[in-house]
């Protein structure tokens, strides 16, 4: 399979991505907008420092660490939320959550 080229996003750009993606789907206000994205860039510039650590780092603890890393943002992130946000917050990921599954089925299928 060939793969393409794709160029790295800076950490302000995929802050920046986020934070568009969550001010469309929850409405925030312009107060709130600035506090995700540093919540973001935070975050972004932690997976990159990740990412770039010592390549013989194990797998696994990078990909622990990683996890955590979005777990702790994303209780950051609820914390700027109103009620209203939230819900639909939760609603959002529960949906993505599903269809993340359902495109991992076939491939376990295959592998299992």
């Amino acid at each position: 399979m060939a793969s393409a080229q794709v160029t790295q996003k800076s950490p302000e750009q995929r802050a920046a991505h986020h934070t568009k993606a969550l001010q469309k789907m929850l409405n925030l206000s312009q107060e709130q907008a600035t506090q995700v994205n540093a919540l973001f860039l935070t975050q972004a510039t932690r997976m990159d420092s990740l990412k770039n650590s010592s390549p013989s780092a194990d797998k696994k603890g990078k990909q622990l660490a990683a996890k955590s890393i979005r777990l702790a943002t994303k209780k950051q992130v609820f914390a700027v939320l109103n009620d209203e946000q939230k819900t639909k917050f939760a609603a959002w990921e529960k949906k993505h959550k599903m269809k993340h599954k359902e495109r991992q089925a076939p491939k376990d299928a295959v592998e299992g």
